[in-house]
This record gives structure tokens, sequence and C-alpha cells, in this order.
């Protein structure tokens, strides 16, 4: 099973209504994003996260329930749910985030659950859950404790205007990626990481901190996936996009289906990754990206779905 851990929200997306600007609730937050791919392509999938008891975390509660997503790990609060605000600015979502110690942030330590590596094959975590505080110290936590007996992933999901301190998140992101086997991230993150580097050297630092898989995603122009043996890449699939929110959550999920499809997800295999196996899994998940782009809100497709475009494809 893939655990995925972090925030989860209502995203309020951009819609004209008789010439009106209008904003339509959809449940998004990146990790909550990443479980839903998973549950809906099939993968065998659970959530863990804080969900307030008020009608927006009931939707939360219920979407992962009907996406076929485990709520065993879920915890419940009365305190309200985050909601986020979608602006477009030059065809990229922009999120304005509203919500002070809302459900999400408020995990304690008395909330972390039992987690079976015999269980369990990988643990994702990402985005904002991991800088606000109190809760991200908690994530944190299941990170150092898990990190070499489970795998795990992450994607950063980096989001400027919430970090106050770009020298103190810089520093605690390296940390996170020492304890990461598979990172991915988008180019637009690197470059705000790491101005002055030159994708080449962020990719040799990754690795010389541990990472063993590192993948960028390029927006409409595909991906780029790193190994220790060389790197691989895909081209962007056109079309017909209606917003890009949840695309790199859906490649994520995507991503981390494919590898536990082929049954990779394991300590003793994920390091015998080959270029192949790699380049097969980026141009799925660049389907399974694409796909919600073509939908409003984060819709990431079903299984039968990506089947029907693949085969199209061919």
């Amino acid at each position: 099973m893939i655990l995925v851990c972090g925030e989860a929200l209502i995203d309020f997306t951009p819609v004209d209504i008789n010439g009106e600007n209008g904003f339509l609730p959809h449940p998004g937050g990146s990790p909550y994003n990443v479980s839903i791919t998973l549950g809906r392509l099939g993968a065998k999938t659970s959530f863990f996260g804080k969900l307030s008891l008020d009608p927006f975390g009931n939707l939360l509660y219920s979407n992962l329930e009907k996406n076929s997503v485990d709520t065993s790990f879920i915890v419940r609060g009365e305190e309200l749910t985050t909601l986020a605000f979608v602006i477009i600015e030059n065809n990229e979502p922009q999120f304005i985030f509203y919500g002070d110690r809302t459900a999400d942030t408020t995990l304690a330590e008395k909330d972390i659950p039992k987690i079976d590596p015999e269980e369990i094959s990988l643990i994702h975590f990402g985005s904002i859950s991991l800088i606000r505080e109190p809760g991200c110290f908690i994530f944190e936590k299941i990170i150092e404790e898990n990190s070499g007996k489970i795998l795990i992933s992450l994607d950063p999901n980096v989001r400027p205007f919430l970090i106050k301190d770009k020298n103190s998140y810089l520093s605690r992101f390296e940390k996170w990626v020492e304890k990461a086997d598979i990172l991915k991230a988008s180019l637009v993150d690197i470059k705000w990481l790491y101005p002055e580097k030159e994708l080449e050297e962020v990719v040799s630092l990754f690795f010389s901190k541990g990472v063993l898989v590192f993948i960028v995603t390029l927006g409409k122009d595909g991906s780029i996936a790193f190994t220790k043996s060389g790197k691989v890449e895909s081209s962007g699939i056109r079309v017909n996009v209606v917003d890009t929110v949840g695309a790199g959550d859906a490649f994520m999920g995507g991503f981390l289906y494919f590898l536990d499809k082929i049954g990779i997800l394991k300590q003793d295999k994920i390091s015998k990754l080959s270029l192949q196996e790699v380049r097969e899994a980026i141009d799925f998940a660049n389907v399974v990206s694409a796909l919600t782009c073509t939908k409003r809100g984060a819709e990431p497709p079903f299984m039968e779905e990506v089947n029907t475009f693949i085969g199209k494809l061919h």
C-alpha cells in the first residue's frame, strides 16, 4: 500500500457565470490530490491527515471513500477546513490560502499512526503541509522515523508566498531530501530554490544526499527523470487545456502508480530501476497529468480514461 501524508483543503477555482466571475469549490491539496489519483488508477492507497468535521471536511472525507482511498489513518477535528482560491496568471495557477490553525495544520504526536513496513511500501509527502506549523513537525517526525525502513517520496510543490525565510526553508528542504528515495519537483520549483545553479548541479546535489530517482516536470513540455545511470525525457502531450490545477499532483500519482504496478516500490528494488522503466513511468505519468488538465479543478482521470487515451495515441 502507498500511504500519502499531508494537507487536504478546498480549492475554489475561477469560473465565468453569465459574464460574472465566480469560484467553484473542489476537493484539493497536493498530497490529497496524489491519493485521489492513485485511488482512481487502482493502486492500493491510504491517506493520513486531519480533516475538519465541518461540511467541507465531510466533502473531503466522502471524496476519498468514493475514489477507493483507505481512510483508516485519518484524524477528524472541530477546526475549520483550509480554503484556497485559485488565481490564473500567465496560464499558471496561483493560490491564495485562507486558514489559521485549521484542521490540516493541527496534528499532534498522539495522532501519528502505527505504520507497518510489511503493509506500507512507500510514504509520500509534500507541499504546504511541511511548512505550516505545528502539524509540519508531525510530518517531519514521520519522515525521520520511517526513512530507511520504508521508501519515501517527496514533492515540495513550493509556494514562495507562504515561505517567510527562504534560507531556513532551504535548510529544512535539504534535510527532507536526505531522507527521500524519490524526489519530484517542477522546473519552476528548482529555479526558485536554486536560481544560480544549473539543473545538472542540482541533480548532483540531490544524488549526493541519497536521492535515487529525481523527476523534473516541465509543464506543457513534458518531464525529465534522472537516476545515477543517466537521464530520460518524455515529451509533453497536447490536450484541450481547461486548467492546470492538480496537474503536477496527478503526474506524481501516475508515476508512483506505475512503479507500484511493475513491483519496483521495494527497498531492495528501487535502486535497480532501469532507464527504460523510468521512461515508461514518466510517459504514463505525463498522460495522467495531461488528462487532468482537460477538466476544471484537480480531477485526475480514472484508469479506463487513461487506457482509452493511450489507445488513441497508438
